[in-house]
């Protein structure tokens, strides 16, 4: 064990405190120095000296600091380090010369900073942040280990790599078309736009388009690129399920021949897109650990069970459980919210979707590709888009959080929280009491809003939502810029939640796992003539609503053996064409 001290600097205020944590400090007390100003004029805390009595951290006023021991990783294996007492990575995956690897694992553990390094944009500096890090340090400390051919031809500048960025929201900054947007990247951008399904859309500015339409351009621009290791940084964001099979079969043959490596949080895709899988642990903001390469069935399932036998390191107090029947169909009696048939005519798009209700402590799917009004319909029954035809419920309370969040006031959480304390509307002990820890809100509630991360915006507006006593919660995209276990932790929490108050809840979203555990029942959204209009029936129950969806897509899953977990069946299959001819494209067969 390697004890280590972390500051989250976003977080440290030394001039709004009167600095308890070198106050309260016991070694301090002594007479000795590990909690000092630094020349930034921020607390410095000396590893070496720091006894990890915790004192600093339950004394900080601002949740700044952290004191954590690193299970099997040392010093040694340090790859970077962000100051003295700033994040640490420890281990790098090795990329192979083809096929796809994927890296699995928490926000804030260092996967995008692994794929910098191995991309050539960032030198790690190993531990020492100190000195300038060069190339012909790194490629020495490397020698005689499988990276160090992978360094020694970026040293060279012999290795060609293309990198898809993360956040492609910035990208529509750019004032140019997607077409040349894509042909910047050196390639022919007409094959790459067709590849990914974006040709019409090719002379479009940027700033038109979609966020969906944004993340395939600039997936489009990466395989225009011709290189020797290419790297997806979460290919699959704004994407619905159609788009993200797509572009995974796109990136699969792309791994016939080239390196690919990607970061993935779309747990069932990463398993039908990659050969294997490199797994991180440890804490967010803090230190990551990279494990050794797995098959892509056996990191996956490790990752859900949240123990690493050969390292013998548990990452997870309780297993990830899924379930290979459905659940009981839920009877219609006892219905606390109905609708009617809604309709909404745009310039060019009609919406329709059928009548339906929603039973007390059920929560319901809202499934579909991109395009087809699923927000449309879950904003008409907030009453934020008036219908063209058809009138809404009026006597439903509805507690909506939308598809796209902005923080427009510096208010922290707990300050947002204490505004509303007084808002008979707004349950403040649930609040307290499940949400934030649920939603892992606590070391965050001091933080201003608009300086949360996507993933950490996220979670307070679902906590939020869900603090307001209503008959129907409608959560539009709640997995959004989540990571695997924040996704599964929430569609854990929302199920619980809405059976717990026995209301109901509409949730839309795109990844299958998240809805295999949040869900009851599902509504289905589909393109009619050409795109030019959306059909919405429902609610079904979970089978028949999973059995519409994918017969649509055209897609089976199986059940894993061991966990139950979904895995999309390889195309032609034995098993594939036996699930087809029994209709049964999800869920185990009827015995």
């Amino acid at each position: 064990m390697s004890r280590i001290a972390i500051l989250l600097n976003d977080r440290c205020h030394p001039k709004e405190c009167q600095w308890e944590c070198a106050e309260y400090c016991p070694v301090n007390r002594m007479g000795q120095a590990c909690i000092v100003e630094g020349p930034t004029g921020k607390p410095i805390i000396s590893e070496t000296l720091c006894i990890g009595c915790g004192i600093c951290i339950h004394k900080c006023p601002f949740d700044a600091i952290k004191i954590l021991n690193t299970p099997e990783a040392d010093e040694s294996e340090i790859v970077h380090r962000y100051g003295y007492n700033g994040f640490r990575l420890y281990r790098l995956p090795a990329p192979p010369s083809q096929g796809i690897t994927g890296l699995l694992g928490p926000n804030g553990t260092g996967k995008s900073t692994a794929l910098r390094i191995l991309a050539g944009v960032e030198i790690p500096n190993l531990g020492d942040y100190t000195k300038r890090p060069e190339w012909e340090a790194v490629v020495e400390h490397y020698r005689g280990t499988t990276l160090h051919a992978h360094f020694q031809k970026i040293a060279r500048g012999e290795l060609r790599t293309a990198v898809k960025p993360q956040y492609v929201d910035r990208i529509a900054e750019e004032p140019t078309t997607a077409e040349a947007y894509v042909a910047a990247g050196g390639g022919e951008a007409a094959p790459a736009l067709e590849s990914v399904g974006l040709s019409a859309r090719a002379e479009r500015p940027l700033s038109e388009l979609s966020g969906g339409e944004l993340q395939l351009a600039a997936i489009a621009r990466t395989l225009a690129t011709e290189a020797d290791l290419y790297l997806f940084d979460e290919p699959s964001g704004y994407l619905d399920i159609v788009h993200r099979l797509q572009i995974a079969r796109t990136l699969r043959r792309l791994g016939e021949r080239k390196s690919v490596l990607v970061i993935e949080h779309d747990l069932a895709l990463l398993d039908y897109l990659a050969d294997q899988a490199h797994l991180l642990y440890g804490e967010s903001s803090a230190f990551g650990v990279i494990t050794r390469a797995m098959p892509m069935r056996t990191a996956i399932n490790t990752y859900l069970q949240g123990y690493l036998r050969e390292e013998n390191v548990r990452f997870r107090t309780d297993p990830i459980r899924f379930v290979a029947h459905p659940p009981k169909p839920t009877t219609r009696l006892d219905a606390i919210v109905s609708f009617p048939a809604l309709e909404k005519e745009f310039p060019k798009f009609h919406l329709s979707v059928g009548a339906g209700s929603l039973a007390r402590g059920e929560t319901v799917g809202i499934v579909g590709p991109n395009a087809t009004g699923k927000t449309t319909f879950v904003r008409m029954l907030a009453g934020v888009e008036p219908p063209s035809r058809g009138v809404p419920p009026a006597a439903v309370t509805i507690s909506y959080k939308p598809q796209y969040l902005r923080a427009t006031h510096r208010a922290s959480l707990r300050e947002r929280m204490g505004a509303l304390a007084a808002d008979p509307t707004f349950d403040g002990a649930l609040f307290e009491r499940d949400l934030v820890p649920g939603l892992h809100l606590d070391e965050v509630l001091d933080v201003a809003l608009p300086d949360l991360s996507g993933g950490e915006l996220q979670r307070a507006a679902v906590a939020l939502a869900l603090a307001r006593p209503a008959q129907l919660y409608l959560l539009d995209e709640p997995s959004a810029y989540l990571d695997a276990d924040e996704r599964m932790s929430m569609a854990r929490l929302i199920r619980r939640q809405v059976e717990r108050q026995a209301m109901s809840a509409l949730v839309v979203d795109h990844d299958v796992y998240f809805l295999d555990i949040a869900c009851d029942a599902l509504m289905v959204f589909s393109s009619q003539d050409a795109g030019a209009a959306g059909l919405g029936e429902g609610p079904f129950p979970m089978r028949e609503g999973m059995n519409r969806l994918l017969r649509n897509i055209d897609i089976t899953f199986r059940r894993d053996a061991e966990t139950l977990r979904p895995r999309i069946n390889q195309e032609g299959s034995a098993l594939d064409r036996e699930q087809r001819s029994a209709g049964e494209y999800y869920y185990e067969p009827l015995s």
